[in-house]
């Protein structure tokens, strides 16, 4: 995650380039619950048998995954499923305006987080749920 710290040092460097680094910023954070979701809906069809439907599935789906389920224990935490909603929503926001519309404080304030304990922390959950998996 030191790409994280060299990014954010960029971006303080080119007040110009302002808008693109928001950019890229979004896309990367973007990218970051896409990953998570996809990892997420291949647990729903494989062991769950099947993605929530309705208009709010994303979040049900995130919901599930902190709940214990017939063939499966939880997935996640309920304190990480909190703290992913943020990213679900920014995830949302980043589809639905435009990129100069993307504010840097915010942006800066979830790639922190991430590099600073978020993504040690899904990983060790998700490692815990593979060694269900296997046992």
């Amino acid at each position: 995650m030191t790409r994280v710290s060299e990014f954010r040092e960029g971006h303080k460097e080119e007040k110009e380039g302002e808008v693109f680094y928001n950019r890229a910023a979004g896309s990367i954070l973007h990218d970051f619950y896409t990953g998570i979701e996809k990892i997420f809906c291949n647990i729903a069809n494989k062991i769950d048998k099947g993605l929530p439907e309705g208009e709010n599935w994303h979040i049900e789906l995130l919901k599930n995954m902190a709940e214990p389920k017939d063939k499966r224990p939880q997935v996640i935490s309920l304190e990480l499923m909190e703290e992913l909603k943020e990213y679900l929503g920014f995830r949302h926001l980043f589809r639905n305006i435009y990129g100069a519309q993307l504010k840097w404080d915010k942006l800066e304030s979830l790639l922190v987080k991430i590099q600073g304990y978020l993504w040690k922390r899904l990983k060790g959950e998700i490692d815990l749920f593979i060694e269900y998996l296997k046992a």
